[in-house]
């Protein structure tokens, strides 16, 4: 099992969460945060020079690992505006998930 931790657009929440449905991936866990990135992340506030954090939404979704193509395929396509700050996608491996209800063990 791997974890696609996708970092995009606030905007693009609904229409990332629709396409994940549409194509058979109903499991999904998404969070507001704010960062800084390829905007540069910095603002001269009167002559000062101050971070400025972007507000951005996470999505992650846990899935067998040969889906990995395929989940990154559906976000990229739906997320991305051609302009700097569409965000990135993280794949990192997942060891173990465990069912919190009936303590049954996932797997891949």
């Amino acid at each position: 099992m791997v974890m696609v931790k996708a970092v995009i657009r606030e905007d693009k929440l609904m229409n990332v969460l629709a396409a994940l449905i549409a194509n058979g991936f109903t499991g999904a866990t998404a969070y507001r945060v704010q960062g800084m990135g390829g905007e540069g992340g910095v603002a001269s506030i009167r002559g000062s020079v101050r971070p400025v954090l972007v507000p951005r939404v996470v999505v992650e979704v846990v899935i067998n690992e040969e889906q990995t193509e395929k989940v990154i395929r559906i976000i990229t396509e739906t997320a991305r505006t051609g302009e700097v700050g569409d965000g990135r996608i993280f794949v990192i491996p997942i060891s173990a998930a465990i069912r919190i209800r009936t303590g049954e063990l996932l797997s891949a």
